[in-house]
């Protein structure tokens, strides 16, 4: 028999789903779909299907601690259908198994069952994405998972001819548009808490063509990372982890305002003896945006915020938590000459302010300079209480497109209580200019406990959607979305 769920994991829209389903044929209760548009819009969502068995339940296991499960919605042909299912990993089948939760908190083997040590923790809830031919969900604490694009039934484990020897593996691997390549990593490389990173280049047919080892500077999260034509890049988070805090009961991650901002900067296909760290002072680097080669530097865009941003799920190393409606993002550019010989950056650009999270731009601009982000942001002169005067909880209640040529931003604002998980942004057609495309997002409506998918044109954002269509189910908040075109995945019907 399941025990309920504790209120840190059961309340409001982001209680637990803990279903797969089908649906076909979303009913559209505003506009239209665009006949146009052709593809998988893919979402990676952490759903506890367990109650965690814990004696303290950190907030970053509530957070991003669950269950992997993949969400998707096939657009073609003016219909969208829908499916959701749970990543059959190890750690699922084992918990499914056991009818009860046998994995602890986020990323701490210290609080599991003693049955499943040794076993794969990984959720894979991260996101999802594709690489020649494989739609892979993933989770940066360990390698990726194959999922069908059509059923969504899991495949397995992707280690493509057994030559992945890192345990870890990122979820933001980044493309070479023109030659097809994925460049990845894994940081913790050869465990938890270890300074380790593995980095990897597999070609267009996903072979791998490269492994480097090295270290970073100091064991800490390095979530994203970013590609230019001639180097790779490893910004370094100030989010520390160490393996005696572990043992003693503590988090896994840990702020430390104090750290200096790292970038660690690789050229492409490179070894340890080439990486070079590049230091600036403290800020806190969160997504990357793009980078590009420009006059012999590289030009690299990223989010920073002025203070923690996981206020919300990590403390500071005074273990305090934060207030993330104090914490600013902004869009910024550092320029770094990978042959100078210092390695402090000086040349910081803030490019907008943008108090959201989630940066997307047209994909064949990858590597390359480039002109137009879409975001979610948030509106904090908009925030409503609940009925019981309670401000409701929201990340982010706009879609925004920013200009970074001109400076101009547009906003769509998603109406009185409703909040937006991670929006997908994709050109309208192949000669489409770079801005000239559609948004789709996963609105929440967290009063009323219900959800809609809507479609908008982002020469038109302010004037809405062009499609509102309604989820007979409820769905919590997903983390990674991602675009799929329609001639890389089979038909659903």
């Amino acid at each position: 028999m399941t025990k309920p769920f504790p209120a840190a994991l059961a309340e409001g829209i982001d209680e637990p789903c803990r279903f797969d389903i089908d649906v076909a044929d979303l009913e559209v209760i505003d506009g239209e779909v665009p006949a146009d548009i052709d593809g998988l819009f893919v979402q990676a969502v952490p759903d506890q299907m367990y109650p965690p068995e814990v004696a303290q339940l950190w907030p970053m296991t509530v957070a991003a601690g669950g269950d992997g499960a993949v969400r998707a919605f096939r657009i073609k042909d003016g219909c969208v259908d829908f499916k959701t299912r749970h990543v059959r990993t190890q750690r699922y089948l084992l918990e499914q198994a056991a009818r009860r939760s046998l994995f602890g908190n986020y990323r701490d083997p210290f609080t599991d069952d003693p049955s499943v040590a040794g076993k794969d923790r990984t959720t894979a809830n991260t996101a999802v994405y594709m690489h020649a031919g494989r739609l892979l969900a993933s989770k940066e604490d360990g390698l990726p998972y194959e999922i069908d694009p059509v059923t969504l039934d899991t495949k397995g484990v992707w280690n493509p001819g057994g030559k992945i020897t890192s345990k870890t593996f990122t979820a933001h691997p980044k493309w070479d548009p023109a030659s097809g390549e994925m460049h990845g990593f894994g940081y913790a490389a050869r465990g938890e808490t270890t300074r380790d990173i593995a980095y990897y280049v597999f070609d267009a047919n996903g072979e791998m063509v490269h492994e480097a080892w090295f270290e970073a500077p100091y064991a800490a999260m390095i979530h994203d990372c970013a590609l230019t034509e001639h180097y790779m890049l490893f910004p370094l988070m100030p989010l520390t982890t160490d393996l005696e805090r572990l043992k003693a009961g503590g988090q896994h991650w840990v702020y430390d305002p104090d750290l200096p901002t790292v970038i660690g900067v690789m050229p492409r296909k490179g070894h340890s003896d080439q990486v070079r760290w590049f230091h600036a002072p403290p800020t806190f680097t969160g997504h990357t945006i793009n980078a590009f080669e420009e006059d012999g530097r590289i030009v690299f865009d990223a989010y920073e915020c002025d203070g923690n941003g996981f206020a919300a799920v990590m403390p500071d190393k005074h273990g305090r938590m934060g207030d993330p409606s104090k914490v600013t993002t902004r869009a910024v550019r550092w320029r770094i000459d990978y042959h100078a010989a210092s390695e402090d950056l000086t040349e910081h650009q803030v490019l907008a302010v943008v108090d959201g999270e989630g940066p997307h731009i047209d994909p064949r601009r990858l590597c390359q300079s480039y002109r137009h982000v879409f975001a979610p942001t948030l509106n904090r002169s908009r925030l409503i209480t609940d009925r019981n005067g309670r401000v409701v909880p929201v990340f982010f209640n706009q879609l925004t497109h920013f200009d970074l040529t001109t400076g101009h931003r547009e906003d769509w604002y998603a109406g009185e209580g409703a909040t937006l998980q991670d929006p997908v942004y994709f050109p309208r057609s192949a000669t489409a200019d770079e801005d000239d495309g559609y948004l789709i997002v996963v609105l929440n409506r967290p009063l009323e406990k219900s959800n809609e998918l809507v479609i908008l044109e982002t020469r038109r954002l302010a004037a809405g959607p062009v499609a509102r269509l309604k989820l007979p189910v409820r769905l919590r908040l997903g983390i990674h979305s991602n675009w799929i075109d329609g001639s890389l995945i089979p038909a659903w019907r």
